[in-house]
Parts: structure tokens; sequence; C-alpha cells
């Protein structure tokens, strides 16, 4: 540890800092000062991992500062979630972690939003954070898979899809604009199953016909709650809208097939199935990744589903 660089700022442009609000083992986002004479001196550059021994080093100084403008990046949020991400981003592990943490907080807010808000910024931030991750490692989707949650909650399940379709569409060499619009799509598509009863979502039996028609309405539902908070975009409101036709014409809500869906809604449709299986589910355990993907393609009931070139492509990617 040693002296960086010397700052010449006022007093009140730095706050003290608490040691143990660090821990062992994170990269820290943001520079560390000590005062030394009237000067404000950088002892820790900004993306250091803070190991042990030099946790035990910073324990020998009376007072820690960092700067006034970097006080957002103590805590993780929508706004901060670049920095640690950049600073993580060989880290599979603890960037799987920083994405489900933002990811968890965006969706309790939602849950809990009466008019049906959702943070469309902290949503760009989610994807563009997604992006990132998978154009510095083309690998990043098979090494991250070991790291997922199983479960089956939304915000858990919307998370997987839109890592699993901005992966697709970066092998299929969407444009950075396409990847954003995508990944919000992913993100973003069962918004509508807020408004379907927990009797259905929770039922560990197979739905009824009737309740299948209540559950169907859920991608209506997310388009106009997509509506509500200001997304317009055409692309985006047709995957979400889609995300369940099927390529023999079987799905729903339009009956749509083949060359009638959209590449968006081609895409979300394969990684929203294959979340779906492999994890648990009321009514069944998860398959592994493989025998999902076999299912898909040669299981008699998931024939024609499906656009085989993309699902071929997911495939190698794993």
């Amino acid at each position: 540890m040693k002296v960086i660089k010397t700052k010449l700022n006022h007093h009140n442009s730095y706050n003290l800092l608490e040691l143990s609000s660090l821990t062992v083992g994170d990269i820290i986002p943001f520079d560390i000062y000590i005062k030394k004479n009237e000067h404000y001196v950088i002892i820790i550059e900004a993306g250091t991992l803070l190991s042990d021994t030099l946790y035990k080093k910073l324990e020998k100084w009376e007072s820690l500062y960092t700067s006034i403008k970097d006080e957002d990046k103590k805590t993780l949020s929508c706004e901060t979630l670049k920095y640690y991400i950049q600073y993580n981003k060989n880290d599979v592990e603890k960037g799987l972690k920083l994405l489900y943490g933002v990811n968890d907080k965006l969706f309790d807010a939602y849950l809990a939003n009466k008019n049906d808000r959702i943070d469309i910024s902290c949503v760009e931030s989610i994807v563009e954070a997604i992006i990132f991750l998978i154009k510095n490692d083309i690998k990043l989707l098979n090494k991250s898979m070991p790291f997922f949650i199983n479960n089956d909650k939304v915000p858990t399940h919307s998370l997987h899809v839109a890592i699993y379709s901005i992966n697709l569409g970066n092998i299929l060499r969407f444009k950075d604009k396409e990847l954003l619009q995508l990944g919000i799509s992913a993100l973003l598509h069962d918004l509508g199953l807020k408004k379907i009863d927990n009797a259905i979502l929770d039922k560990d039996d197979l739905l009824t016909p009737q309740e299948t028609k209540l559950m169907q309405k859920h991608s209506k539902y997310s388009v106009d709650i997509i509506k509500q908070n200001n997304i317009h975009d055409p692309y985006i409101i047709d995957a979400v809208m889609h995300h369940h036709e099927h390529y023999d014409g079987a799905g729903y809500p339009e009956q749509l097939k083949e060359a009638d869906i959209s590449e968006f809604a081609s895409i979300l449709s394969i990684c929203d199935v294959f979340d779906a299986l492999t994890n648990n589910r009321p009514h069944r355990k998860e398959f592994s990744s493989f025998a999902a993907l076999k299912m898909m393609m040669k299981e008699e009931s998931m024939l024609n589903k499906f656009n085989q070139r993309y699902i071929n492509l997911f495939l190698k990617s794993l």
C-alpha cells in the first residue's frame, strides 16, 4: 500500500469512511484517502481487490476518507451497478450476485407498487450491465449457469431470460441498440403475471382449461403495463406480446406461425421455456440443461415449436 496521488481539495470535499462497511474479497469501487498534513492522499484506488492483508493494513490508520463525489458508490444500486460490474467483470459469480441484488430490488419495488410502476432507467442499467459482461466474455453464459439461482420467482426467471436472450442476440450479431431492446423485452416479458391469481401461479397440478385461459392473458397484461410505463417501442411490445407464440401456430395470443413471429419473440420463446424447464416448478423438479434442450428439440409435444436455427445456436453456447 502506497501513496498514489495528493489531493488539494478542501476538507468539506471528503467524508469519513467506516472500515467495517467494507468486505474482504470485494473490489472497492471508489478511491480511499488518508489525511496527510493538510492534504488528502489516495492510498487505495478504485478497482482494487480488498484482500485480508490490505484490510489489516487499513485497520492501522486512524481515519480513512472517501470523496463526496463517490458517496453514492458505497452502496449497490441501479445507478452504481455499472461501477460494480466494471470492477468485477472477470468474477462471474460476483457479477451474477450483483445482477441478482439490483434486479431483486427492482422487482420488489414493482410488485409493491399499486400503480404498476417500474423503474425503466433501472431496467436499462441491468440490461446494459448484462450486455457489457457478455461482450467482455463470450463464454459468460457457460460459466454463469452453475451459479444460477433455482427458484420459481418472476424476478429470477426474468433475469435469466434476459441473460439467455442477450447471449443469443450477441451470437446473432445484433447491434447494441437491438441487444438493449431485446434485453428490455426479456426483463419485462412477465410483468403481467402480477395480475394473475396466486392460486393459479402456485398450483401444483395441471391447470384447468379456464385457468389456462386466465394464465394466457398475462402477455396482454404485460404489454398494458409496459405502455403505462411509457414504453412504446414496437419491437419491445411485439416481443412481449408474442413470446408464447409457436412456429406451428399452436401458441398464443394470436396463433402466429413461423415467419410471422418476430426475431425477438422467437428468441424470448426459446429462453423462456428453457429457463422454466431448468428450474423447479410447483408440479415437478427441474431438468438439466441438456435434458431441457433435448426435450425442446425432440420431444413430440415440442416439435416445431421453436426457431430451429436459434435453438441450435443456443445449444452451442452452453
